[in-house]
Parts: structure tokens; C-alpha cells; sequence
């Protein structure tokens, strides 16, 4: 088997991972019937949410459930807005609710989907694209209408926080006719302002009341401003899609006033921290400074300097007497190398010309040895030459003498010839035949 093989638990946790990862079903809209619906003690609501075809099991905790207007019960039709997961211990998948209303309110929420669906298809929830918030903001806007709980919320808690921050309001409806256009001005108008952050709030409502938070246009606004924007629309349970474009989401109008700025209280504590520790650490240089100086200040060269000097002086002496020594040795060594040197030139010529003269007198003796060696083995030569000219057969053909060849064979003796065969007679200039052959002591000519 060439796969992998997948244990349950890793299977279940990866299937609840990627569908934790895929935005577009964590504020997912569902309709459906209630049953099997159970109110636990601790607050918690746990149900099944049905069609004809299908059914999904829900929770609702209890933060969530205690905002619902309405006494579910099995039977009812129903909207919910929530995120899809994955339960580990059974492997079943559950929608866990931030929001419950009765069905009437329901074509609100599948606008709402199909708003939101296009928003993600944009790009507008992208979290690449979200902006960084200031560490200190000097100056803050605040989008909101004029005198309610929301500003109050707002700017209590920033004088409470940061003090020192300019808060500059842009007035605008949130909700009702019109409130859309103003929020959409709002946003433009305080984007071009100069400011380090801005706060986008209102209070809790249904989602009738915070409609205008939905708005495609308001989406679309918020996403192209070059300012970093908080929304704190609703309470914890409300979500609007404003949340979802703005860089950071805050649950309050209360909690984007503390996210937008910090506490003067930790900033003074930490101020503190970092002053005692420079303190410290100032403190800790001045000693070991004051150490190294009492070190410096302690050593010989400060505290016996006239002796040192007089050391040194005496040193510097000694080394000079030294190095006239050395001077006064190098030029003994030197005209000593002198002398030694025209010594030398001197021997070596003498030598060469004794040297010299004995190679002459070498030369002249190689030389008479040479030709006397020459003169005696040319003569040795031209008599070894004689005797062997005279030894030569041609030599005795010369004085008259021949020889005699019967069949190739040389005849010395006379039992070796044969009366009937001819013989050839060699002379020093050429050769005869002989035919006739005689044997006695007396013989005629031979014919030849």
C-alpha cells in the first residue's frame, strides 16, 4: 500500500483544521427547525437544526445565548448566524451560534450572505491587507453619532487612558435613512484628516438597527482607507461586516477606545522599570569607572615615577654601551674580512699561475707522446702491411707460381688428380684449362 495511513484522530483533526481555515463558513447564515433542543444549567444551548433533507447538531454558549430575545423550543423556524467545526470525540460536525432570531428576520440575514460573499470575492477581508495600529496616537477620530452612550464610552476611556491624545469626532446617523451616506462622508472626510487611528463605534441593537454596518458601499469605503480603522460596533455577539473590513475588531465602542491607545498608568510603571534600570545600570558603570581609575591611579608609573624614570634612564644606558660594543665589534669583523679577503685575491692568482703554467708543460708532454705513438704504429702498420701483401696469394701467382683445381677441388698433391677430368690452372692475371693429363716424371706438353 503506497499511501499513508491516517489514524481517526489525525483524520477528524484535519478535516476540523481546514474547515476552520475557510472564512467564507465562519459567519455562515443558516435557516432550519429547532428539535432536541436542551437548555443545560450552565447556560449552555444545545439543539438540532433541521430541514427535510438534513440536519446539522448546533451549540450556543451561554455568553452567546443570554442576547437571544426569543425562548427557543423544538418546532420553531429559525435564522442563526455561526461557524462551522468539527466536534473530535464523535467526528460529527457542529455549527456553533453567535446569533439566533425567529425566521421572519431571515431574508435580512441571507442578504447579509450574499453582501458578504461578494465583499470576499473583492478581497475586502483579506488579512494581508490590514493596516498596522499606532504604538502612541497623538490624534484619533471617532465616527459616531452625536451624544450617545458610544461616545461617552469612547472618550471616557481614552481621557481615563491616554490623556495626551486629540480626539476629533466626525458626527454621522447609525442607523435609519440616510445614516449610510453619512457614515460613508464620515469615513472619507476622516481618512484625509491627518489621523494616526480611527474608531468606527455605536451601540447594541438588533440587526435591524445595525443594518447599516452591512452596507457593500460602507465595506468598500473602510477597505480603501489609507488611515488604520477600529470598528466597535454592538456588543460581543453583534457582528457586521464592518468588523470584518476593518484592520482590528473590537467587541465594545468601550474595547476599540483601549485597543486605539494605551494605558498612561502601564506606560508610567514601565517608564519607571526602565528608569530604575538605567539607573542601575548607570550606577553600576560609575563604580567600576571609579574602580579603574583607583586601579590607574595606583600604578607604579604615578606612584614612583621618579624611580621609574631613573630605571628606565639606567636601562637605556646599558643598552646603549651594548650597541657601541656591537658597533666597535662589527667594523673589527669587518676589516678583519678585509684582510682576509686580499689575502685570498692574492693566493688565488699565485695559485692560478703556478696552475696554469703546469698545465702548459701537460699539455706540451700530451702533445710529443701523441705523435711519438702516432710515428710508431704508422710504422708498424705499413710493416704489418708489407708482410701480409707478401703472404697474399696474388703476391705468388706474381712470381710465377699457379694453382691447380680439378672439379673446384685445390690439387696439392699429385695421388689427387684424375687422369680423365680437366683442370683449371689459376694464373695472377686470368685462368686455362688443361685436358690432356700425363703422370710420370716425364711428360710432353699438356694440351690445353
Amino acid at each position: 500500500m503506497s499511501q499513508s495511513v491516517w489514524t481517526v484522530t489525525n483524520l477528524i483533526r484535519f478535516i476540523k483544521k481546514r474547515l476552520e481555515a475557510e472564512s467564507s463558513i465562519q459567519s455562515v447564515s443558516v435557516q432550519g427547525e429547532i428539535s432536541n433542543f436542551v437548555a443545560h444549567r450552565s447556560g449552555h444551548w444545545y439543539f438540532t437544526l433541521k430541514d427535510a433533507q438534513s440536519r446539522c447538531s448546533c451549540v450556543m454558549f451561554a455568553r452567546s445565548a443570554s442576547s437571544v430575545k426569543i425562548k427557543p423550543k423544538d418546532g420553531d423556524q429559525v435564522v442563526v448566524v455561526g461557524s462551522i467545526s468539527v466536534f473530535e470525540g464523535s467526528g460529527s460536525m457542529q455549527l456553533y451560534i453567535s446569533q439566533m432570531m425567529p425566521t421572519g428576520l431571515g431574508a435580512l440575514y441571507i442578504e447579509l450572505e450574499r453582501i458578504k460573499q461578494r465583499c470576499v470575492e473583492k478581497g475586502y477581508f483579506d488579512s494581508a491587507q490590514k493596516k498596522k495600529l499606532p504604538m502612541y496616537p497623538k490624534n484619533i477620530g471617532l465616527i459616531t453619532s452625536v451624544d450617545t452612550a458610544a461616545y461617552h464610552d469612547v472618550v471616557s476611556t481614552l481621557a481615563r487612558r491616554w490623556p495626551m491624545a486629540s480626539i476629533k469626532h466626525f458626527p454621522s446617523a447609525v442607523q435609519g435613512e440616510g445614516s449610510v451616506d453619512q457614515l460613508i462622508q464620515a469615513v472619507k472626510i476622516a481618512d484625509q484628516s491627518s489621523l494616526d487611528v480611527i474608531l468606527l463605534v455605536r451601540g447594541g441593537g438588533s440587526i435591524e438597527d445595525l443594518w447599516s454596518f452591512n452596507s457593500e458601499l460602507l465595506v468598500e469605503t473602510l477597505f480603501l482607507a489609507k488611515t488604520p480603522i477600529i470598528s466597535g460596533v454592538g456588543h460581543q455577539s453583534d457582528i457586521t461586516l464592518v468588523d470584518f473590513v476593518s484592520d482590528v475588531r473590537a467587541p465594545t465602542p468601550t474595547g476599540a477606545a483601549e485597543l486605539a491607545a494605551p494605558n498612561q498608568q502601564d506606560i508610567s510603571e514601565q517608564l519607571s522599570k526602565y528608569r530604575s534600570l538605567m539607573e542601575y545600570q548607570m550606577k553600576m558603570m560609575l563604580n567600576q569607572s571609579m574602580l579603574r581609575f583607583d586601579q590607574i591611579a595606583g600604578h607604579p608609573l604615578f606612584v614612583q615615577k621618579d624611580y621609574l624614570v631613573s630605571k628606565r634612564q639606567h636601562q637605556i644606558s646599558v643598552i646603549r654601551a651594548s650597541m657601541m660594543k656591537k658597533v666597535s665589534e662589527y667594523k673589527q669583523m669587518s676589516h678583519q674580512l678585509s684582510i682576509i679577503r686580499q689575502s685570498i685575491q692574492h693566493n688565488a692568482q699565485s695559485l692560478i699561475g703556478k696552475k696554469r703554467l703546469l698545465l702548459n708543460r701537460e699539455e706540451s708532454n700530451l702533445l710529443s707522446s701523441i705523435k711519438q705513438f702516432q710515428t710508431k704504429n704508422t710504422f708498424e702498420l705499413t710493416m704489418s702491411r708489407r708482410v701480409l701483401m707478401s703472404l697474399s696469394p696474388n703476391e705468388i701467382l706474381k712470381r710465377g707460381y699457379t694453382l691447380t683445381y680439378q672439379d673446384s677441388v685445390l690439387i696439392t698433391r699429385m695421388a689427387l688428380l684424375q687422369t680423365d677430368r680437366p683442370l683449371k690452372i689459376t694464373y695472377h692475371d686470368g685462368s686455362a684449362i688443361a685436358t690432356q693429363i700425363v703422370k710420370g716424371d716425364d711428360y710432353g706438353t699438356d694440351d690445353i
